[in-house]
């Protein structure tokens, strides 16, 4: 009897350092990520015609700063924008065709956007669990660049029009790092 138990045992151990591994290679998205001293810039998205700007999800960021005489570099790896669950990101509302304007906590050299479709990507997803939604294959986020949104970078503001619908992220990068440009990824949603 005692080759059973140990066998079992065994098993057991197997299956628990199994899990543990797979647990650990799922990147979740944290809240309140970035370290105080960091001071990683947010972003605002203002709708034309409106006064309140909607500040942006913070996604993937790369960012450097001097900690006193230490150069300190922070990176926060998120999931890719077109994995995160719409109602994860900033929502902004408009009517069709608006004009929404980025304004950046510091200016960035230059910033780009790209946006997807919102029912492409819940489609798209493997199911409505948070964990099955976040463990698409690299494969289906690497096919999924999103589309170029026409845009104008202008005095460290980036314009564009959005439509309801249509996920965006924002790619900015910052004349900041000791190991080349910092880079920030910033998602919003619109309804």
């Amino acid at each position: 009897m005692k080759p059973k138990a140990s066998r079992g045992i065994a098993i057991a151990a197997i299956l628990a350092i199994f899990v543990a591994t797979f647990a650990s290679c799922v990147t979740l998205p944290r809240s309140g990520a970035h370290d105080p001293e960091a001071n990683v810039p947010g972003a605002q998205a203002l709708v034309s015609g409106e006064d309140d700007a909607v500040p942006l999800t913070l996604g993937t960021y790369t960012w450097s700063y001097m900690n006193g005489s230490e150069r300190r570099i922070e990176e926060l790896r998120q999931i890719d924008p077109q994995e995160w669950h719409a109602d994860e990101l900033a929502q902004v509302s408009v009517t069709a065709g608006s004009t929404v304007t980025v304004r950046f906590d510091e200016e960035p050299l230059w910033a780009y956007v790209r946006s997807w479709d919102e029912e492409e990507l819940a489609a798209g997803s493997l199911a409505d669990s948070p964990l099955l939604w976040r463990l698409r294959t690299p494969i289906d986020a690497a096919e999924s660049v999103g589309d170029e949104v026409s845009s104008t970078f202008k005095d460290g503001a980036l314009t564009f029009e959005v439509e309801p619908g249509r996920r965006y992220a924002i790619s900015a990068t910052y004349e900041q790092g000791f190991s080349g440009n910092d880079h920030i990824e910033y998602v919003f949603t619109v309804r």
